[in-house]
């Protein structure tokens, strides 16, 4: 059968076409509502979490404010510090914080008055340790990429939060890029709050 003999007969039947148009139109309009509704869930504040820094899912974050209490547990969308950029640790993504990257989604651990201690094999808060919180001096997928390293004992101040990648699967948290290696996120970097 040609393809001219198959068209006429098809505008020949005004049912067929209708009935094809149909089936085509579906699936159309179903795609055109994707974005649509990604946007609503976005603004809304849902998130997904892909990275293996957290446990993988759904996520509904709250807009932090001055009277938001954050708690050691919580995971928060924050932006680190401004020296933590894509062009210097390539494997973190662009977005719109200070250091032109994208917000990041971690537990706190940490929070005011804590007293952290920091060391190549490991974190103590408070003198308990911290699992599988060793530093790593290079990045498994950029070898030539020295981390910087947070070394010594100190207590959060008022505003200063310590953050933790707890992973998808807890020997993954190894593997975060946190404080561990920048220090705590100061409160006013904080923008949501997962609850």
């Amino acid at each position: 059968m040609s393809i001219v003999y198959a068209i006429e007969r098809t505008l020949a039947r005004p049912e067929a076409l209708r009935r094809g148009l149909l089936r085509l139109l579906i699936p159309i309009g179903v795609l055109a509502a994707l974005p649509a509704a990604a946007n609503v869930l976005w603004w809304s504040g849902w998130r997904v979490n892909l990275t293996e820094s957290e446990p993988l899912g759904f996520y509904r974050l709250i807009l932090v404010d001055p009277e938001t209490v954050i708690k050691a547990g919580d995971r928060i969308e924050f932006c680190p510090p401004s020296f933590v950029t894509p062009q210097r640790f390539p494997f973190y993504m662009k977005g719109d914080c200070a250091g032109r990257g994208m917000p990041m989604f971690k537990q706190v651990v940490g929070v005011p008055g804590d007293r952290i201690t920091v060391t190549l094999e490991g974190v103590t808060i408070n003198g308990r340790p911290l699992p599988y919180s060793g530093q790593l001096t290079r990045s498994g997928t950029w070898p030539w990429l020295r981390l910087p390293h947070q070394i010594g004992t100190f207590t959060l101040a008022a505003s200063q939060y310590w953050v933790y990648g707890s992973g998808a699967r807890p020997a993954l948290a190894a593997q975060s890029f946190d404080s561990r290696y920048w220090g705590p996120v100061e409160r006013e970097e904080i923008r949501r709050v997962a609850r």
